[in-house]
């Protein structure tokens, strides 16, 4: 046969195989069915002599059908690294060489040593998306001929068909899960709700006893009866409730647990009939001529008793008898299960008045959700935050409650998922509105036993914070604004003495400058010209203490001291004056008028502090260093830096200086010694 009708002929089988595809993805229900027809279905196609299909979930592999290979001893584990070297290959396919440089066959690997005994000659993995579902391998061909391109063409379409069908396989079984889950919830419930329903639905433990009580009387045609429960440290029973008896006479009675007929029916648990003149002395307390006690046993102890008197009849009082016991034996045994539940219930609603008391209390927003995404709860704190009423927060979806806060949604849904906790610092909380400033953090919520319950969020309102952060920004740098902010025992606001450099620059000739100028181009050129400096400023972590005019006062050591303060002053005082050169050449190129500012700076102590009236106060520095800083900034030339003897001493040979003539400073006795930086 030609080589063209040999080719038309394997395209004809091949697509004959695709046809049969089809039919099997539509008639086979789950996992197994499926996986078994396909890999039929490629071994057939692909001529090969073994087969199998693996189900990867996470890191386990489950043998969905194999063929031709035994199955292995120990279950197989899928590795980190593994996995990883697989998502190379989506939409393709691994040969012989690339199976064995992923799956060693000579090491102990339970899924190599399964691939290994299959003689693997082509592996598919199965993404959707980045999800690995399985694995097809196959071994050798029957005539040992290599898998040719068609082939393996035909096989990633096959392949790619099982993909699309083991996702949906997966969703319907999730969805089957999540089906059979309510089914069992609704059970659960029901059950619940019959169980309430034969204890009368009652939770109150006075209201409790009172229909026990009856229920019992009533069914044993007694004339009365009573309950008495146990009280804490003290052999002494209390009356709970009675019914048809002398008020008068019962509480007149004192009963213990310790004295008879009460002691046989604590000790044993058992209910007894009591009449006779061996309980002569009870029976006149009661004014019974007979009565049966049966004790309310709970999960643990003896709670309490029934006492029932005088069974009646038409022929009038008769005696208890043994099926009397039984029945009120059952009686009692559910009024302990209520009892019990009852003082559970109050025990649980203690509880939770106190955690809600404490949940109230914390400044923080916490909301729970439930399994299905559902809000069950949220504090006072995420009321306020949320600007809602409590039942318009309750029962919400958190996807519909936090719309707009994409990245907080992500974090639930990966915290449900991967069951970790996921946090996120100073993000706008856009559901209620963009300068809400927060911090959120989104744990997964479990029982004692580790069981996924939902997730909990905590949502701190870092709104008047951000602000404080932004507005302080304006005035120090980013590294000094988050140092404050680390550790608030450095921002010392109250006055004290400190050692700090203060750096004064002030531009030359402005004033005239200015006269010749508009308002809009004072503002511009001013503008302009302080964005330059207090770039450079901020770069060296110095603190803008104030502008005033055209004059900057810059102070390097408050609030925070380094040991480079000086040093740091005259790099920024450098930086300044070759900044300016470079801005004043951009003017020039303008035809504007170039701007030349003088700098001093000089280092000693001063006061720090908040200082001004109680309505504004400002923090500054002031004293006779801040002074001297002035003078010297007054002497300085046009792009020129004049610093102190104090600031030489400390930059030592940082810098090229030249010492200038002393010079006369007002309230100075003595000449004050001076140096040029040079630049």
């Amino acid at each position: 046969m030609a080589p063209k009708d040999q080719f038309k002929d394997k395209v004809s089988f091949y697509l004959n195989s695709l046809d049969e595809l089809g039919e099997v993805l539509i008639n086979k229900e789950g996992s197994s069915g499926l996986t078994k027809g396909v890999l039929r279905i490629i071994l057939g196609t692909m001529m090969a002599s073994k087969g199998s299909v693996l189900g990867v979930k996470r890191t386990r592999c489950n043998i969905l059908s194999s063929h031709g290979v035994s199955l292995p001893p120990n279950a197989l584990r899928l590795k980190a690294e593994q996995k990883k070297a697989l998502a190379g290959f989506k939409n393709s396919n691994l040969n012989r060489s690339q199976i064995k440089k992923i799956f060693d066959p000579k090491s102990s690997d339970s899924i190599a040593v399964y691939f290994s005994d299959l003689n693997a000659s082509i592996l598919v993995p199965l993404f959707h998306k980045d999800n690995l579902l399985g694995i097809v391998t196959l071994g050798k061909k029957f005539d040992g001929s290599s898998y040719k391109s068609l082939d393996k063409k035909i096989l990633e379409i096959i392949c790619n068909h099982l993909t699309d069908s083991l996702y949906n396989q997966e969703l319907i079984e999730n969805i089957k899960d999540k089906r059979m889950e309510l089914r069992l919830k609704v059970l659960e419930l029901q059950t619940l709700f019959d169980i309430s329903l034969s204890l009368n639905s009652v939770l109150d433990i006075e209201e409790l006893s009172s229909e026990v009580l009856i229920r019992s009387v009533s069914t044993l045609n007694a004339s009365s009866g009573f309950i008495l429960k146990t009280q804490k440290n003290s052999p002494i029973l209390s009356v709970l409730s009675s019914f048809n008896v002398d008020e008068d006479q019962l509480k007149s009675a004192i009963f213990s647990k310790s004295s008879l007929p009460f002691k046989s029916v604590w000790k044993d648990k058992k209910s007894i009939i009591v009449s006779g003149d061996k309980s002569r002395s009870f029976l006149n307390k009661t004014n019974y001529k007979e009565c049966i006690i049966s004790p309310i046993v709970g999960n643990r102890n003896i709670s309490g008793c029934i006492v029932l008197g005088d069974k009646e009849s038409r022929e009038g009082v008769v005696p208890f008898e043994n099926n009397d016991i039984n029945i009120l034996e059952a009686l009692s045994s559910q009024a302990g299960i209520a009892m019990d539940n009852a003082q559970l219930f109050e025990d649980i609603n203690a509880a939770k008045r106190f955690n809600e008391s404490i949940m109230g209390s914390i400044a923080t927003s916490v909301i729970t959700m439930n399994l299905l995404g559902e809000i069950d709860s949220v504090n006072k704190a995420g009321v306020e935050l949320l600007g809602k009423k409590p039942n318009e927060i309750i029962g919400e979806h958190y996807s519909y409650l936090f719309s707009k806060d994409k990245g907080l949604c992500a974090a639930i849904e990966s915290a449900e998922l991967e069951l970790e906790s996921f946090s996120e610092l100073s993000v706008p909380l856009l559901s209620k509105s963009r300068n809400t400033i927060v911090n959120f953090s989104v744990a997964p919520l479990t029982d004692q036993k580790g069981d996924h319950l939902g997730a909990v969020v905590a949502i701190e309102d870092i709104t008047e914070q951000s602000k404080i952060k932004n507005t302080f920004k304006r005035y120090v740098s980013k590294s000094v604004v988050d140092q404050l902010l680390d550790d608030d025992q450095k921002l010392n606001l109250g006055g004290e003495e400190r050692d700090v450099t203060v750096l004064f620059s002030d531009i030359r000739g402005f004033t005239a400058m200015s006269e010749k100028m508009t308002p809009k181009e004072v503002v511009r050129t001013l503008n302009s010209y302080f964005s330059e400096m207090i770039d450079i400023i901020f770069k060296y972590d110095g603190t803008l203490d104030k502008i005033v005019g055209d004059e900057l006062m810059v102070v390097f050591g408050a609030p925070i001291s380094r040991d480079d303060d000086a040093e740091r002053a005259v790099k920024t005082a450098v930086g300044m004056v070759e900044a300016l050169r470079k801005f004043n050449e951009k003017r020039e190129k303008q035809n504007k008028v170039p701007i030349n500012a003088g700098i001093g700076i000089n280092k000693g102590k001063v006061i720090s502090g908040n200082i001004g009236s109680k309505d504004q106060m400002d923090y500054t520095v002031i004293g006779d260093t801040v002074n001297l800083g002035a003078r010297l900034c007054s002497f300085a030339g046009p792009l020129k830096i004049i610093i102190s003897q104090s600031v030489k001493d400390e930059i030592g040979d940082l810098y090229k200086t030249r010492k200038l003539d002393a010079i006369k400073v007002k309230g100075k006795r003595k000449p004050v010694e001076i140096f040029k930086v040079l630049t």
